[in-house]
């Protein structure tokens, strides 16, 4: 159930549009705004720089984030975001983030962001198969 009224808070499965640039005011690193799902605070090692950021927004509600290429493995963690690979080598890259919606995680949904990091599992449960 999707609710307007929610905040971004742990385990809860949020939509975005992301959108990068090498400027600020030019999202020129990404042709059209990229769908992401992620479930919040998912990973063995909690939340990760993009998630504090993420919580406690609403539907609607935008970020603009400025972030150090060589830093994109501490603010992402385990989230496969949707940016080109060369993100990581530039001395900053710009983000607008724009939160789409907020709903309750699926258990299963839970279940495979928390082995989506790791891939295969061997098992049935991370759909990675």
């Amino acid at each position: 159930m999707e609710d307007s009224n929610r905040t971004v808070e742990g385990l809860k499965k949020v939509t975005l549009l992301l959108e990068a640039g090498t400027q600020s005011k030019n999202m020129d690193l990404t042709p059209e705004p990229v769908s992401f799902d992620v479930v919040v605070g998912v990973g063995p090692e909690g939340y990760t720089d993009f998630e504090y950021e993420l919580l406690g927004k609403k539907v609607g509600d935008v970020l603009y984030l400025e972030i150090q290429g060589w830093r994109f493995d501490d603010m992402f963690g385990r989230l496969a975001v949707p940016l080109p690979e060369k993100v990581r080598r530039l001395d900053v890259f710009f983000m607008k983030v724009t939160v789409c919606g907020i709903g309750d995680a699926e258990q299963t949904e839970i279940v495979r962001a928390m082995a989506g990091r790791v891939g295969d599992c061997g098992g049935e449960c991370c759909g990675n198969h």
